[in-house]
């Protein structure tokens, strides 16, 4: 369900994408459909799109192997799986990771990232983490209105006060998605 909307609207416009997803079930899952859904999209051909693993102690490698893709987006495939604890200290050894590698390009991030991040504030409270996410060329985030039955499409920008959304796109979502959503976001540690 998150995987085909990502891929149609938050990875929309770029030409070569790289996912970078914990090894486990729904991480993987949303992965492979959010390229699937990508590649759907006007996007099938040749290395449009690429997975890479984000294991524990092995987050250079992984960020080197984007930065040899040639990627110009990486998207955070972060599910609902994990402790938002945990997905917290996952992005932000990714983010890291990204930043030694030379990783310059755009960043996509899954809301459950966003959120336990405190969008994006313990990123930014690293001054080095700070620096390198201002730098980047672009950052998007999709975030949800279970309510309203909604993901909302963004683009980040940082300013001194921290991170601010631009909304670009919103998709309708379904009642079982929705219902998804509140279990997931976030769950009990």
């Amino acid at each position: 369900l998150t995987g085909y909307l990502v891929g149609r609207h938050l990875m929309a416009g770029f030409r070569k994408v790289a996912v970078l997803t914990y090894p486990d079930r729904i991480c993987s899952a949303m992965a492979a459909a959010a390229l699937a859904s990508y590649e759907a999209s006007g996007n099938y051909r040749d290395a449009a799109g690429a997975v890479f693993l984000l294991e524990q102690g092995k987050e250079e490698d992984a960020a080197g192997s984007v930065v040899r893709y040639g990627a110009d987006a990486v998207y955070l495939s972060f599910g609902g799986e994990q402790r938002m604890s945990d997905v917290a200290s996952l992005t932000a050894r990714a983010v890291g990771a990204l930043a030694r590698a030379g990783y310059r390009g755009a960043l996509l991030v899954h809301v459950r990232a966003w959120l336990a991040t405190k969008q994006m504030s313990s990123l930014l409270s690293d001054p080095a983490l700070a620096s390198y996410l201002r730098g980047l060329g672009e950052i998007r985030v999709f975030t949800a209105d279970a309510a309203a039955r909604k993901f909302l499409f963004n683009r980040v920008r940082i300013g001194e006060s921290g991170a601010a959304l631009e909304r670009y796109a919103e998709a309708e979502i379904t009642k079982e998605h929705a219902d998804l959503l509140r279990i997931s976001l976030p769950p009990p540690e």
